[in-house]
């Protein structure tokens, strides 16, 4: 693509060409030096246009925010220094639907124009604009422009310059538009014949004036009418290609196991390196990066590639994670060598990287111990020192009880009962059943799921074993059921004093053309439906009044789904599942489903997987939903020490943060100084003041943008007060006073 693009400027002087994805120019650069250095000429020309400002064209539906900051960050850095270019546009054709975290994003990344084909893939509804104020959660604009065309490989034919025309919903407002010509779905971009028909189409005396020119230019004049175009809040909800929040189960758990074990190596890596002058390993981090950014890819990370892909993406992950591990390796043996561990017999580690101090139980070798670590820090414990564990656990094939809950179950495994004690609440629906674990006929491909799917009646997995244990805090039950040549164990767990119930499961799953999902009809009426998101949730309809809530019978949501009004609600977790649905009272979970294409296999074998119901008095933010998925998804780390040592103190935390709802959601070292970055979010959806306890002696505190250029003023003290907006992402770069290591 990029050799014709060079080869038809030398013949048409109007050509412009531009091209997205740093990850490519960066492969170019690698494998085709002499080809890279003629595009650096052209775009210091004028002639070819950097686009996108991401590293790659990602989904933005399924990456968590931090791959998203990354996107932006590597993207746009790439560009500028290869390039001394600035993108200014986000450029993403064709992901599958749009989050609401991303205006503010892109507005902190400044970037401020968003471009975007795929919403008019839409099934049942169409969007009322194709120029528009896009405001996200936090209610940060973009103005965003969707070619009326509706396509990214446009014939550049008089019959799309007609169709751009008549079809341009916003034309009362403004008189240009973007056609984007070329073939640009499988690469070769423009040709001598769109080029050629452009030549011509400027003597056509009855149609609307064509014109080539950069998009930047383009969204710079629309710019200037920005007042007059209207507003859309929230996601851009793509209906079609709900199918890929679930495809490709596997992928989708390298992902999230890796954007979460990157969090903790950076976080102890700067640990390590303000407390012991170790190296952060910054290159290393960097190449770690840019490889799972680019496996986010909108046909990668959503499950819609060849079975190729998948099989190269299984095994690099592979050597991603096991170097991950090492790199923490490094980190945490520096960090013991400024750990006391001398006051113990027999010393063990516990990181917690949650913003929040943790209570937890947590089972080392054959003991129990009742722990307490600090937010964003660690504690030295002694194993010689066990807690004693609760008594009053139940365990038996017939119900699971602690002080909070009991859970009772029915003759085929399914819940039939689950009691808050606390609340004196019963859970789920009268007369329903939760956790039935039901196969769905499921004729689509990768991509989409059919909209009917729920009209036949599901067959379900048949029981044909159950044991259970109490083990101190931990009582469990497990239960293996068969369906057709699949099999499936799961252990469900809930320990003391936690309203939690886990579900445990591992399948080996050998249908095809199935799709299995797991529902709890609850006792909840009038409830809202409230989803995790990228730095913030949204609520969700849970009615189908109106046609564009009836296109969300599939919906995504990050570590949650709730269900709640004023006075009770219920939350689905998952360690590593997106594709939700819900309606009315029920809140349901897509596991799996195996489609034939693009790939004959697709997600055949095992799997391993947790997700977890946790019912609470009040909504989502009384029930504190957000600190339990979290806690899932990012349990504490244990590390035996096998050297005492007398180090600086028994514990160390960063630093503490008042109110919770702020969250660390990231700490690493900055890209160009030797300071740390601290990026924080609100995550209740309220106006909050917030006040920052360093826990080490800092020289100064700047508030900075997503791409780490700081904004006018500096904070100075141990103690900083900031104020969020409802879902702000702030971001701090804090350079710490060097800590004598004696």
């Amino acid at each position: 693509t990029f050799a014709t693009a060079l080869m038809m400027m030398e013949h048409y002087p109007d050509y412009i060409f531009g091209a997205s994805q740093p990850q490519l120019y960066q492969w170019m650069k690698v494998y085709y030096p002499e080809l890279y250095q003629k595009v650096q000429k052209r775009v210091s020309e004028g002639r070819w246009e950097t686009l996108g400002a991401m590293w790659v064209e990602a989904d933005m539906n399924l990456p968590g925010g931090e791959s998203l900051v990354r996107q932006l960050l590597y993207g746009k850095r790439f560009f500028q220094k290869e390039f001394g270019q600035t993108v200014k546009i986000a450029w993403l054709p064709d992901s599958f639907g749009y989050t609401a975290a991303l205006p503010q994003l892109l507005k902190k990344s400044g970037i401020d124009y968003f471009c975007t084909t795929k919403l008019s893939w839409n099934l049942y509804n169409q969007l009322p604009h194709h120029t528009f104020i896009w405001e996200g959660i936090d209610g940060s604009p973009v103005l965003t422009h969707m070619p009326p065309e509706s396509t990214y490989n446009s014939s550049a034919s008089p019959r799309a310059v007609v169709k751009s025309e008549t079809s341009y919903l916003d034309k009362g407002v403004s008189d240009q538009c973007l056609m984007l010509f070329g073939i640009g779905d499988g690469g070769g971009g423009p040709g001598e014949e769109h080029l050629e028909m452009l030549n011509r189409e400027k003597q056509t005396a009855d149609l609307a004036p064509v014109q080539q020119q950069k998009a930047g230019q383009f969204f710079e004049e629309l710019a200037h009418d920005k007042e007059k175009y209207q507003s859309w809040h929230g996601d851009l909800y793509l209906e079609r290609h709900q199918g890929t929040y679930t495809t490709r189960a596997h992928n989708k758990r390298n992902n999230r196991k890796i954007e979460i074990a990157l969090h903790e190596l950076e976080f102890l890596a700067v640990l390590a390196e303000i407390f012991t002058k170790t190296p952060y390993p910054a290159e290393e981090l960097e190449t770690i990066w840019k490889e799972v950014l680019l496996y986010q890819f909108h046909d990668i990370l959503p499950g819609s590639a060849i079975a190729r892909v998948y099989l190269e993406t299984d095994s690099r992950y592979e050597i991603l994670f096991h170097w991950i591990l090492q790199l923490k390796e490094q980190a945490l043996k520096a960090l013991l060598q400024v750990m006391d561990s001398t006051w113990c017999q027999n010393p063990a580690l516990i990181i917690n990287s949650t913003s929040w101090a943790r209570q937890e139980w947590l089972k080392i070798g054959d003991n129990w111990y009742r722990v307490q670590i600090p937010g964003m820090g660690c504690r030295v414990i002694d194993l010689n020192l066990s807690s004693t564990p609760p008594s009053g656990m139940i365990a038996d094939k017939f119900c699971l009880e602690n002080d909070q809950l009991r859970v009772e179950w029915a003759n085929d495994g399914s819940i039939s009962r689950i009691y808050d004690k606390t609340n004196r609440f019963e859970v789920l629906a009268p007369g329903a059943y939760g956790n039935r674990l039901a196969v769905y006929q499921d004729n689509g491909d990768a991509w989409d799921i059919p909209i009917g799917y729920a009209d036949q009646k599901p067959d379900y997995f048949q029981l044909t074993g159950i044991s259970s244990q109490v083990d101190g805090p931990r009582a469990s039950v497990k239960h293996s059921y068969r369906y057709g040549n699949s099999q499936l164990e799961q252990e469900i767990v809930i320990f003391e004093g936690s309203r939690r119930i886990d579900f445990i499961t591992k399948v080996d799953w050998r249908e095809r053309h199935k799709m299995l999902r797991v529902a709890f009809p609850l006792n909840i009426q009038n409830g809202a439906a409230v989803g995790e998101i990228q730095f913030g949730s949204l609520e969700r309809p849970s009615h189908r009044n109106t046609t564009w809530d009836m296109a969300k019978y599939e919906i995504y949501a990050h570590k949650w789904l709730d269900l709640s009004n004023s006075g009770y609600g219920a939350a689905l977790l998952n360690d590593c599942k997106y594709g939700y649905k819900v309606f009315k009272n029920i809140l349901d979970l897509n596991l799996l489903r195996s489609p034939s294409y693009p790939d004959p296999q697709t997600d055949l074998g095992t799997h391993e997987f947790t997700y977890a119901l946790f019912p609470h008095s009040g909504n989502h933010l009384n029930g504190r939903v957000n600190e339990q998925g979290y806690q899932l998804n990012y349990p504490l780390s244990v590390r035996k020490i096998l050297q005492r040592v007398r180090g600086l103190a028994r514990e160390i935390s960063l630093l503490t943060i008042h109110p919770e709802n702020i969250i660390i959601e990231t700490v690493k070292k900055a890209e160009e100084s030797p300071a740390f970055i601290i990026r924080l979010y609100e995550s209740a959806g309220s106006f909050t003041r917030a006040k920052l306890v360093f826990h080490l002696p800092v020289e100064s505190v700047q508030l900075v943008d997503l791409m780490e250029q700081p904004y006018d003023g500096v904070h100075l003290g141990p103690e900083l007060k900031l104020e969020f907006m409802p879902f702000e992402i702030q971001t701090l770069k804090v350079k710490c006073v060097s800590i004598p290591m004696e």
